[in-house]
């Protein structure tokens, strides 16, 4: 694979950017360095990493002639020298802040775009071009960060670097193919600064929410929906159940209900007491499992307004099995309610385990 013919102004701007920037990210390094109480040894190293650190990895993992850095001497006097002005200065405040930030996204751009164009001339495939554009601008900063003992800050929760990398690459890449890798060069790195701009003024920051999972969260979604969904199939199974039989199992558990009250007087407890715990259960209970419509009970059958439909519960889904365990369980309920004392037995179970919620 051949490059295009570049514009010899592009390639004279970019020699000079890339000059200007080892120079830039060797006082950013020897300025951390600072920071964080080095020697002289740490403010060269430290500029080292900053500054030709990217273009290391890139040159590596090309693994095509010299390093670049080593093959030109000007690059480490140029590291070296941001170390020695960053020692004699001491760069700090607002004004810095803000110069250093827009110095580091025009060097990241214009580096972005010569390591993609880099491995454009050796022949790299599409995603290694688009990683040897984020390892020249991003490296020296990942190795300068682990080596002072700190979490990249490439790796999210900051200032977005990568993904205004890969914005420059990809331009690159697009312009080379369709033979415009002169304007890709200018309009790449352009892409890159604005969105590192961005993120300086506008406060963009890649999140790095630790609990963030869509696909976690889409299960949920759907379970909710689905027990939304299964809640109306339980009102359309109610609604095509016969009302008189509703109405049957409705008098049945009222009539067992006062049973109970009747065995809680004899017991010694005040009647007041034992309709009052019957019906705190009942709004208790009522609260878990709707009750159903009870037409044909008159007013005296629902003097407790016991309205539970215990049949209704059980519409989890609508296939053969489960229409049968639906048919089967009604059927034993009925058998229970039919029978008093399994009906008794019934409620004081259900009391029993109302009153251990407590």
């Amino acid at each position: 694979m051949t490059v295009a013919e570049v514009d010899p102004l592009i390639e004279t701007l970019y020699r000079f950017s890339d000059v200007i920037g080892v120079l830039l990210m060797g006082i950013i390094g020897g300025t951390i360095a600072r920071q964080r109480g080095y020697d002289i040894v740490g403010f060269f190293f430290i500029a080292l990493f900053s500054a030709l650190g990217g273009g290391m990895i890139r040159d590596v993992l090309i693994n095509r002639g010299t390093v670049a850095a080593m093959s030109e001497p000007e690059y480490l006097i140029l590291a070296f020298t941001g170390a020695l002005i960053a020692r004699f200065v001491y760069f700090k405040g607002k004004t810095w802040d803000y110069a250093q930030a827009h110095g580091d996204a025009v060097v990241s751009g214009l580096w972005a775009a010569t390591g993609t164009v880099k491995g454009v001339a050796y022949g790299l495939p599409v995603l290694p071009c688009i990683m040897m554009g984020v390892f020249t601008a991003t490296g020296g900063s990942m190795i300068r960060d682990i080596v002072t003992g700190r979490v990249p800050e490439v790796f999210g929760g900051n200032q977005p670097t990568v993904i205004p990398a890969v914005a420059c690459a990809v331009t690159v890449i697009v312009g080379h193919h369709f033979d415009f890798l002169a304007v890709a060069m200018v309009v790449g790195p352009l892409i890159s600064i604005g969105l590192s701009l961005l993120g300086f003024w506008a406060n963009w920051r890649v999140s790095a929410r630790s609990d963030w999972a869509p696909i976690n969260d889409t299960a949920a979604q759907i379970a909710v929906l689905a027990r939304r969904a299964e809640g109306k199939g339980r009102e359309v199974g109610r609604r095509f159940e016969p009302a008189r039989l509703r109405a049957w199992r409705h008098r049945q558990m009222e009539k067992a209900l006062q049973r109970r009250i009747e065995v809680e007087v004899g017991r010694g407890v005040s009647r007041r007491t034992a309709e009052a715990n019957a019906e705190e259960f009942l709004d208790e209970f009522n609260a878990e499992f709707p009750s159903a419509p009870t037409e044909g009970a008159s007013e005296s059958e629902s003097k407790l307004d016991f309205g539970v439909d215990l049949a209704g519960d059980s519409y989890d889904d609508y296939g053969a099995n489960a229409q049968r365990r639906e048919r089967e369980y009604r059927e034993m309920l009925d058998r229970i309610l039919a029978d008093n004392e399994a009906t008794d037995l019934l409620i004081s179970r259900l009391m029993k385990k109302y009153n251990e919620r407590d």
